[in-house]
């Protein structure tokens, strides 16, 4: 008996060494990325570049505060981005073609009730899939997935523009306060929340048994479909809200603009130092990550590298994440 102690002890030992890893190499990724591209790039530190990297970070820092309790579960949603596009295209078609009839406080409402509307039922849906029809996570969000591209191209086939009678729906996106603008202090403060939901409810405490865990979480009574279908239909509100946020920053509407968000969304939780096999990780490890995917993106973005490149770039920092935080003496380890 008291080895197996001894053994538990140790593989939990090892387990927050690699997540502690993981973290300690994004924030030396980040050190690196500044000191380099500052020295390389004579502008990278001025204000208007560290305006944008602030403003531009928001999006993905609440898409990621979502993705990070369904990875906490040892599930996955990769329809996440998909999920961000159709929010982004009925917020701006709505604005369009019923909110310039509307007084533009009403039009914000409305058009952010749909959006959010949207999150709430979509994130509803992927859950109750994933745990009534018992359909593996990675199976049912990648169905979702095409469900909802296809839904956004429906929608709104092409990019379409705010119009500028109802800019003052997305004005707020604009407002700094000095390099700090509104759209990160909005992300932080949901972060905030969604920290104080995974650490200090009853519902948190259940999400990090049922990823340690999930058979013995239910010998214990834990309402592990309840919490399940809750983290989901957290993590479509969080999609949908960062669809809005890029409207708001672009001034326009895209069916296809999450499709880039879904691998970012998952970079930034795991080189946050949550494990994909569930029960280990914080939304607060997952803020270094969105910083070293932003980084990574504005910084390439500055020199000019190319998209492609990027993605070479980020799939290559999950690679490596994965490599150093995976627990390698568990067999049969599968996303559920």
């Amino acid at each position: 008996m008291s080895q197996d102690k001894q053994s538990s002890a140790s593989a939990g030992s090892r387990l927050r060494l690699r997540g502690h890893l993981t973290q300690y190499l994004s924030f030396s990724a980040i050190v690196v990325l500044l000191v380099g591209l500052s020295l390389t790039q004579q502008n990278f530190l001025g204000r208007m570049n560290m305006s944008n990297l602030f403003r531009d970070t928001a999006p993905l820092m609440i898409m990621a505060a979502g993705m990070t309790s369904v990875l906490l579960l040892g599930s996955i949603d990769l329809s996440t981005g998909a999920m961000c596009s159709v929010s982004n295209v009925l917020f701006v078609r709505f604005l369009s073609e019923v909110g310039v009839n509307m007084p533009i406080g009403l039009a914000t409402i409305s058009a952010f009730a749909l959006s959010l509307g949207f999150g709430l039922v979509a994130g509803f849906l992927m859950g109750y899939v994933h745990v009534k029809l018992k359909v593996p996570s990675f199976i049912a969000s990648l169905g979702f997935m095409s469900v909802w591209q296809s839904a956004a191209l429906l929608i709104s086939e092409r990019s379409s523009p705010v119009p500028k009678a109802v800019w003052g729906a997305i004005d707020w996106y604009k407002v700094s306060f000095g390099v700090v603008g509104l759209p990160l202090i909005i992300a932080l403060v949901l972060v905030v929340l969604v920290y104080v939901f995974q650490a200090r409810t009853t519902i948190g405490k259940n999400i990090y048994a049922i990823g340690g865990n999930e058979r013995a979480a239910r010998i214990a009574g834990v309402p592990v479909d309840r919490t399940k279908i809750t983290v989901f239909v957290v993590n479509g509100f969080c999609a949908a809200l960062g669809g809005i946020f890029l409207a708001a920053k672009l001034r326009s509407g895209a069916p296809t603009i999450g499709d880039a968000f879904t691998l970012m969304v998952i970079a930034s939780c795991v080189l946050g130092g949550t494990a994909l096999s569930g029960g280990r990780g914080s939304v607060l490890g997952t803020i270094i990550g969105v910083f070293t995917v932003a980084l990574i993106n504005n910084g390439m973005n500055f020199i000019g590298v190319s998209a492609y490149w990027q993605n070479v770039v980020f799939g290559l920092f999950v690679l490596g994440a994965i490599a150093i935080s995976v627990d390698r003496s568990v067999r049969d380890l599968a996303i559920k």
